[in-house]
C-alpha cells in the first residue's frame, strides 16, 4: 500500500513539474517613471510575447516552467532583458532614452540578429520612426529623403534604382527575407511595398552572394515589416495631395493564444502630369505632345498572413499577396499597361534552448506584364487585353544557425530556385526555366572578449546554365571603446536574366524610334570582387559613419549597337542592340552618415555619397550614375499637454548624372512634414499630419522624352489622417 501511495505522490510530483505554467506581469516605464505604450514585450527564443497599453502594463500567462530571459524594446529606447523563472506580477523593465539606432536588431548583414553597434558587417538601417517622421507614401520618395547611397532614374514605366554605382538588376530586394522577383523594362515594381506597414529598412552594400546567391552582387535591401503583438490592433493611414495623389492603407491584427492573423491593404492613384507640352521628334524637331511622364494610374496591394504557434519552440506561416497597378495611358497610345502579381508563402522557425534556429521557407512569386488596348486595330479591339511577359520564381531555403561554443555561431543553409519566363517577344523558343541549387556556410567567430569578430563564409552555386560557382567572403570588426572598425571582402556572382538569353525585346523611344533589343545565348555570368573599410564613432549624442569601398565587376552585361546593321531588321527597326559582355568595370566610393542629437528634441542627419565608375570597355563612367549626393534631415519632436508634434524638414542635393546623348540635371528637393499625435483614449490614437513636398518648386521641365532628373510636379501641399485602436 505505502509503495502504491509514494508511485502515485512521485508520479503527481513528475505531471507537476512538467506541466507547470507560469505568469508574467507588470509596467514598462522610462528612466522618469513614465509608462511606455505599444512596447514589445517577450521572452527570449521563444514565441510568447505581447505588446503594452496606454499605461505600459503588460502581462504574459501559460508559460512553461523554465528559465527565460524576458526583454522589452520600444521605439525611441533601448531594449532591456531581465532573467525571469518563476512567476512575478509587480515587474517593471526601465527602458532608456536612445536617441539613435544603434541598439536597432539587424538581420541582413549576417542573417542572425545582432544590434547595429555590434554587428560584425556594416548595414544602414532606416528606422520605423524617420520612416514616420518623413511621411512619403511611396519607397522611391522614402529613399531619396532618407539615404543618399540610394538614387532613382524616373521614367514612364519605372524608377531604376541604383546602389553605390549599380543598377537594379544588381540589387536584391527583398520583404521579410524573401525576394521581391519580376520586372519592368529591368525594373522591380516598388508600387508593391506597402509604405504604412515597414519597421525598418536594413541596406547591406557590396557583394553578398555568399549568403543571398546571384542576384546581391551589388547590395540587399531587405524590407522588414511590422506585427504588433496586441490582441486587436487596427490602423488606418489616408493622405491626400495635389494632382490627385492619393494613398490609403488599412493593417488588421488579430493575436490568439496559438493563432494569429495580420491582413494589409494598401491603394495608391494619381491623376498623372505633363512636365513640358513639347517634346522632340526623330528629326530633332520640337512638336506638341499629349504624353506625360507621369500617368493616371492606380496600385492596389493586399497582404495576408496566419502564424500559428504550436509551442513556444514552434512557429509556423502560410501567407500570400495580390497586387495590380494600371497605367491609363492616351488613346493615342494604342493600349495601356497593366501588371499582375501574387505570391504564396509557407514556412517554420523552431528554436531550440541553446539559441539554435531552424528556419524552413518555401515561396514562389508570379508577375504578369500586360497590355490593354485603348484603340481598335487589325488584330485587337478596345478592352482587348494580351499577356506580354510574365515571370515565376519559386524558392525552398532551409537554413539553421547553432552556437558551436562560446566562441563561434554557425549558419548553415541550402537554398533551390526556379526562375521562369514566358515572353511574347520570344518568337522562337516560348517559355523558359532555369532552376539553381546552394549551399551555404557561414561562421561568426568571437574573440578577445567580443572585441573582435570575424565572419568568413562561402556559397557553392550549381546553375543549370553556367554550372558551378563559389563566392567565398570574410569580414572582420574591431571594437575599441566608442569606436568600430569593419573590413570585408566578398565575391559576386550573377546568372544572366532568362530575357537576355532567350527573348527579343521590341521598345519605342518618346521621339518614336523603334528599337529591338537581342537575346544572346552566349553570355557569362557577371562576378565581381568587393572590398570595404568601415570606421565608425559613436556616444550618447553623437554617431559619425565613414566607410570607403570598391567593387571590380568583371562580364558586366549591356546593350550595344549591332554593326553591320542585319538586312532582316531594315525598314522594321531603326535600331538592333544586342546584349554582350563588357570587358571590365570598376566602381569605387565613399560614404559619410553624421546622426546628432541636440537635446529638446531636435536632431540633425546628414549624408554624402560619392562614387566613381569606370567602363574598360569605353573608358567613360558608367550611365545614370551621378557622383556627389547629399542628404539633410533635421527634426524636432515636442509634447504638448495631450499630444506629441513632430516636424521633419529633409532635403536632397544630387549632382548631374552621366548620359552619352545628354547630362540629366542637378537635383534640388526639399521637403516639410508634421505629424501630430494624440494622447490615447481607450486604446483609439487620432494622428493627423500635413506638409509641403518640394517646397522650392523644382521642376525638370525639359522637353517629353530627355533623361529627367525628378518627375516632381512641382511644389505639392498633402495632408494625412492616421487613426489606430489596439486592444
Amino acid at each position: 500500500m505505502s509503495r502504491k501511495l509514494f508511485s502515485t505522490a512521485f508520479l503527481c510530483c513528475i505531471a507537476n513539474i512538467m506541466f507547470a505554467q507560469m505568469s508574467l506581469s507588470g509596467r514598462v516605464v522610462t528612466e522618469s517613471g513614465k509608462p511606455v505604450s505599444e512596447a514589445n514585450v517577450w521572452l527570449e527564443y521563444t514565441n510568447i510575447g505581447t505588446s503594452t497599453d496606454a499605461n505600459g502594463h503588460f502581462s504574459l500567462s501559460n508559460i512553461p516552467g523554465g528559465k527565460y530571459i524576458l526583454r522589452a524594446s520600444s521605439l525611441n529606447y533601448e531594449g532591456v532583458r531581465l532573467q525571469v523563472e518563476s512567476s512575478g506580477t509587480d515587474i517593471q523593465l526601465v527602458l532608456k532614452d536612445s536617441p539613435f539606432k544603434l541598439n536597432e536588431v539587424v538581420v541582413t548583414g549576417t542573417g542572425t540578429h545582432n544590434k547595429l553597434k555590434n554587428s560584425p558587417i556594416a548595414v544602414d538601417i532606416i528606422s520605423q520612426k524617420e520612416l514616420q517622421n518623413v511621411s512619403f507614401p511611396s519607397f522611391e520618395n522614402m529613399m531619396m529623403a532618407l539615404t543618399p547611397s540610394l538614387s532613382f532614374t524616373p521614367n514612364a514605366m519605372g524608377s531604376n534604382l541604383q546602389l553605390n554605382g549599380l543598377s537594379n538588376k544588381y540589387v536584391l530586394i527583398l520583404v521579410n527575407g524573401k525576394r521581391l522577383a519580376g520586372d519592368v523594362s529591368g525594373n522591380i515594381d516598388l508600387s508593391r511595398i506597402n509604405m504604412q506597414n515597414i519597421k525598418r529598412i536594413e541596406i547591406l552594400k557590396g557583394s553578398a552572394s555568399s549568403l543571398y546567391g546571384s542576384e546581391a552582387i551589388g547590395g540587399v535591401i531587405n524590407i522588414i515589416t511590422d506585427k504588433p503583438k496586441d490582441q486587436i490592433y487596427v490602423s488606418s493611414n489616408t493622405r491626400y495631395a495635389e494632382w490627385g495623389q492619393f494613398t490609403q492603407s488599412l493593417n488588421i491584427d488579430i493575436n490568439g493564444e496559438w493563432l494569429s492573423s495580420s491582413t494589409s491593404y494598401q491603394r495608391n492613384q494619381a491623376h498623372g502630369w505633363q512636365l513640358n507640352p513639347k517634346e522632340i521628334n526623330k528629326n530633332g524637331q520640337l512638336i506638341d505632345t499629349y504624353k506625360q511622364p507621369v500617368n493616371p494610374y492606380y496600385s492596389d496591394v493586399l497582404t495576408q498572413k496566419f502564424i500559428v504557434d504550436a509551442n513556444k519552440s514552434l512557429s509556423m506561416y502560410v501567407e500570400g499577396s495580390l497586387f495590380d497597378r494600371k497605367l491609363k495611358r492616351s488613346s493615342d497610345y494604342g493600349y495601356s499597361l497593366k501588371y499582375e502579381d501574387y505570391s504564396i508563402g509557407t514556412g517554420a522557425k523552431y528554436m531550440l534552448k541553446n539559441k539554435a534556429v531552424i528556419n524552413l521557407d518555401m515561396y514562389t512569386d508570379n508577375f504578369d506584364y500586360l497590355k490593354v488596348y485603348t484603340a481598335d486595330s487589325k488584330t485587337y479591339k478596345v478592352g482587348d487585353e494580351t499577356l506580354e511577359r510574365r515571370q515565376k520564381y519559386y524558392d525552398v531555403n532551409l537554413k539553421g544557425s547553432f552556437n558551436a561554443g562560446n566562441y563561434n555561431r554557425v549558419t548553415l543553409g541550402s537554398q533551390y530556385q526556379v526562375n521562369y519566363l514566358d515572353s511574347k517577344s520570344d518568337i522562337a523558343d516560348g517559355s523558359r526555366n532555369v532552376y539553381t541549387l546552394s549551399f551555404y556556410a557561414q561562421d561568426e567567430i568571437r574573440l578577445l572578449n567580443k572585441k573582435l569578430q570575424l565572419v568568413p563564409g562561402i556559397r557553392y552555386v550549381y546553375n543549370e546554365t553556367f554550372k558551378n560557382r563559389l563566392t567565398p567572403k570574410m569580414a572582420a570588426m574591431y571594437s575599441l571603446n566608442h569606436f568600430n572598425f569593419r573590413t570585408s571582402y566578398s565575391s559576386g556572382y550573377r546568372a544572366p536574366d532568362l530575357k537576355y538569353l532567350f527573348s527579343n525585346t521590341e521598345s519605342k523611344a518618346s521621339n518614336g524610334k523603334t528599337t529591338i533589343a537581342l537575346a544572346n545565348r552566349n553570355l557569362d555570368p557577371e562576378s565581381s570582387n568587393y572590398y570595404s573599410l568601415n570606421a565608425e564613432y559613436f556616444n550618447s549624442f553623437l554617431n559619425l559613419s565613414v566607410s570607403g569601398y570598391i567593387n571590380d565587376v568583371r562580364n558586366l552585361i549591356k546593350l550595344v549597337d549591332v554593326n553591320p546593321f542585319p538586312i532582316e531588321y531594315e525598314g522594321k527597326f531603326d535600331n538592333v542592340k544586342q546584349y554582350t559582355n563588357a570587358s571590365k568595370v570598376k566602381i569605387k566610393g565613399l560614404d559619410i552618415n553624421l546622426n546628432s542629437y541636440f537635446g529638446y528634441g531636435l536632431s540633425l542627419a546628414l549624408g554624402y555619397s560619392y562614387v566613381d565608375s569606370k567602363d574598360y570597355d569605353t573608358h567613360k563612367q558608367l550611365e545614370k550614375i551621378s557622383r556627389h549626393t547629399g542628404t539633410v534631415n533635421a527634426n524636432w519632436n515636442k509634447k504638448w499637454w495631450i499630444f506629441d508634434s513632430n516636424v521633419n524638414f529633409n532635403g536632397r542635393l544630387q549632382s548631374k548624372r552621366y548620359y552619352v546623348a545628354e547630362d540629366g540635371r542637378n537635383i534640388n528637393l526639399w521637403n516639410l512634414s508634421t505629424r501630430h499625435r494624440f494622447n490615447s483614449i481607450n486604446g483609439l490614437v487620432l494622428e493627423p499630419g500635413f506638409g509641403v513636398e518640394n517646397i522650392f518648386n523644382f521642376v525638370d521641365d525639359r522637353p517629353y522624352g530627355v533623361n529627367y532628373a525628378t518627375l516632381s510636379p512641382g511644389r505639392v501641399v498633402y495632408i494625412s489622417m492616421s487613426i489606430k485602436f489596439s486592444k
